[in-house]
Order: C-alpha cells, then structure tokens, then sequence
C-alpha cells in the first residue's frame, strides 16, 4: 500500500510525516514552501503527530512506541535504525560505536551512510549519532542549529 504523507509546523520548522499500514514511513524537515493537501489520517498518526509538535516545543515526549515501517531499508540500515531507536534520549553514540553494536566493527562509514539515508527524523533518532571529536554531519536537519537544538532538547550540549 502506497505511504499517505502530511505537513504539519512544529517549533523546529514544518514536517512533512509519511505513513503506511504498517506505521510511519517517512519524516523530515521540509524548509521550503508546498502545496498543502487537505488528508484524512488515521486517529494513531494524528496521535504522533502531537507528541512529535510537545517534543519539539521542549515538552520530552516518549515517541519510542509510535509504529514505523522500515520496509524499504536495507538489512544494514535496518539494524543500524533498530540500535538508534534503543537509544535514549541524552545519549549519544558515535559512528564507530554504532559501527561495534550492529557487529560491524571498522563499518563507521557505512553507518554514516545509513544515518544520512535515514528517512524518519526523530523516530529513528540519528541526531543521537555523533562524530568522534564533535557532533558530526546535520544534512538531513537542515542546518546545524537544528541538530544542536534537537539535542538541546534531549539535555545534550553538541560542540
């Protein structure tokens, strides 16, 4: 079944949220202007929907239930998205630890690929990843600032 998708402010910047049967699909950031579609969602991913805008007006939300769909990632990505999401909020790993706990050690590259393939912000926390001396790659935030913020918001201090 084809992902529905809709936009939504949060104080971090619109969102646009995609979801499946199955759970949410996709979520980023959209910085520039779109055609806003009228959608019916499903009472659940409304229900992400306002944990997702508490949490990033600085309100900590527990968005570790909310149901993805990680179908169309790959085996590698897969599990690198299963140890972002065992992660908790304030803590942070570096590419090379992540690299050890999916069982590829030496695979820091690959994991940076996969975080910056990461199709669902926040839900599949990669803002949690970090480099070894820094915070490490924010393309898939925007900018920077929005990557700190985000850690901010977690009681984490980025730099």
């Amino acid at each position: 079944m084809p992902a529905r998708s809709l936009t939504f402010a949060t104080a971090l910047g619109r969102m646009r949220l995609g979801w499946t049967a199955e759970g949410i699909c996709a979520l980023r950031f959209v910085d520039r202007p779109g055609r806003e579609e009228a959608v019916q969602a499903p009472a659940w991913v409304m229900e992400a929907v306002r944990h997702l805008m508490a949490h990033l007006a600085g309100q900590p939300q527990n968005l570790a239930g909310i149901p993805l769909d990680l179908s169309d990632l790959t085996l590698f990505q897969q599990r690198v998205a299963k140890v972002l999401r065992s992660t908790r909020p304030g803590q942070t790993l570096t590419y090379g630890d992540v690299a050890l706990l999916v069982g590829r050690p030496g695979a820091a590259r690959a994991v940076g690929q996969a975080v910056r393939a990461n199709p669902i912000l926040l839900l599949v926390p990669c803002h949690r990843v970090v480099a070894a001396d820094g915070p490490g790659g924010w393309s898939a935030f925007g900018t920077p600032e929005r990557k700190a913020r985000l850690l901010e918001l977690e009681r984490v201090t980025a730099g």
